[in-house]
């Protein structure tokens, strides 16, 4: 399993050198497969230790031009560099909180989905962070945000952004895990997704991947690219 998520993240993290750069402005963009394409696009990370993460909204995607990346910034939803897919979390939300600004790697799963991995957010997370820079202050919110660095999990963007512009996403937890198992026809992995009995772990995108991996969940819309 372990080299199965290996193979999967190092696919996921490989760049053509030659291949083009393009960006897209909406959801229905991407899935109509309407880019605008660039000649060249930056990408920096933040953080040297977000390098070893495929999770996080760490990356800088920038051109040079102040106007194509006021867009890439603020008004862009996807940007492919080389063979790899990025998504602006400026704009997502789960449960009423957000990432902030920045973007992430991301995977297409099925036909209308992107599958990200990323820190947990939400109403309790949130409230798990308040708690600790009360009680602990400054340094017990540093070692929650670590934590939740190390605790990452997956999420999926389906739909498009409402009138405020925002993007609801979901979280994989185990029922839309079961949903995604039964609709390929994959009942054998009920027991490999279930054998992990700690309902917080099971949902860590280490344990989540090679189950969707497995499903040939990665693979449907390439096979039928091809």
């Amino acid at each position: 399993m372990k080299k199965k998520l290996i193979t999967f993240l190092l696919t996921i993290i490989a760049i053509s050198a030659n291949a083009q750069c393009k960006y897209c402005n909406t959801y229905e963009d991407f899935i109509a497969d309407r880019w605008q394409k660039l000649d060249t696009i930056y990408c920096d990370s933040h953080s040297k230790t977000r390098q070893l993460w495929w999770g996080g909204n760490d990356y800088k995607l920038t051109t040079g031009e102040k106007a194509i990346d006021k867009i890439l910034k603020k008004k862009a939803f996807a940007v492919m560099r080389g063979d790899t897919l990025y998504v602006n979390c400026r704009n997502l939300r789960y449960e009423n909180t957000c990432f902030g600004n920045g973007y992430t790697k991301a995977m297409r799963i099925g036909q209308r989905s992107l599958l990200f991995v990323n820190k947990i957010i939400g109403s309790e997370a949130q409230g798990n962070v308040m708690r600790s820079q009360f009680l602990f202050g400054v340094i017990g919110s540093m070692i929650t945000a670590s934590e939740q660095m190390e605790q990452q999990v997956c999420y999926v963007i389906s739909f498009g952004a409402n009138n405020n512009g925002e993007i609801s996403i979901r979280l994989i937890d185990d029922r839309l895990v079961e949903q995604m198992i039964t609709d390929a026809h994959h009942y054998d992995l009920y027991d490999e997704f279930y054998a992990e009995k700690d309902p917080e772990k099971r949902l860590l995108a280490k344990h989540v991947i090679p189950i969707l991996e497995k499903a040939g969940l990665f693979s449907q819309y390439l096979k039928k690219q091809h």
